[in-house]
């Protein structure tokens, strides 16, 4: 159904015809509020600053290359997070990262995660958990679109359908009835959120950030996507016993 859509921002008809719920993220207060995560949680402890920030900035976006300020942001993060990872790992030894090791995509059955004909949006890195049976998975994703938080975007829903299937495929995960999916979605004009999904049995719930704008300095942005990144798995997956 997504598939057929014509346009890379998906409306609200499209979604409801393919069972997909749009509702709200707040990933700011933890449990403080009704739309916080349900599957993922940030990683607590003290964290270094991005370094190189103002490299994002030296000029303005270019809004007929979204593809190039989507692949400076992914560097950004990347490099922020690799950093950030090795030094909780050194300053946290009795509670390091649970999460946000690189992964080879090729390594999971998911397809290519990517369309380059008439769209353009790919998923450039995928991450999962150190140890633990977790059905829960990360991705960072680029499309080449104008973020709109009113909207999803066609590769989002997707890059997640694709990872929740072969998920739920795996054999080691099979006590697992939901997989639950996090994106850091980057797009234009030099903008990210982040994505939590689950697929309930009936419908594919997308809880949607708002948008965070890099076009200017934004470091606690940069910390709060990282620190998700970094962070652990939560709820419910298996079935309760009746």
């Amino acid at each position: 159904m997504i598939k057929e859509t014509p346009k890379m921002h998906v409306g609200a008809s499209d979604l409801k015809a393919a069972g997909i719920r749009h509702l709200p993220l707040d990933i700011t207060n933890g449990k403080n509020t009704q739309n916080h995560p349900r599957f993922f949680q940030p990683f607590q402890e003290e964290l270094p600053l991005p370094e190189n920030e103002g490299k994002l900035l030296e000029f303005e976006p270019h809004l007929d290359r979204i593809m190039w300020e989507t692949r400076d942001m992914e560097l950004f993060l990347t490099k922020h997070f690799y950093k950030c990872g090795r030094y909780a790992a050194l300053k946290y030894p009795h509670n390091p990262p649970p999460s946000g090791g690189y992964r080879e995509i090729g390594d999971y059955k998911f397809g290519q995660l990517l369309e380059a004909t008439g769209f353009n949006w790919y998923a450039v890195s995928v991450t999962d958990y150190w140890t633990g049976n977790y059905p829960h998975f990360k991705v960072m994703l680029e499309s080449d679109a104008i973020g709109d938080e009113n909207k999803l975007l066609r590769g989002e829903i997707m890059t997640i359908t694709d990872i929740m299937a072969a998920r739920l495929r795996t054999k080691s995960l099979r006590p697992h009835i939901v997989a639950p999916i996090l994106v850091v979605s980057l797009m234009g004009p030099r903008h990210a959120r982040v994505l939590e999904a689950d697929y309930d049995g009936k419908t594919l719930n997308i809880r949607a950030s708002k948008l965070y704008d890099f076009t200017k300095k934004n470091t606690d942005a940069a910390q709060l996507l990282t620190r998700y990144w970094l962070g652990g798995a939560c709820g419910q997956t298996e079935m309760e016993p009746s």
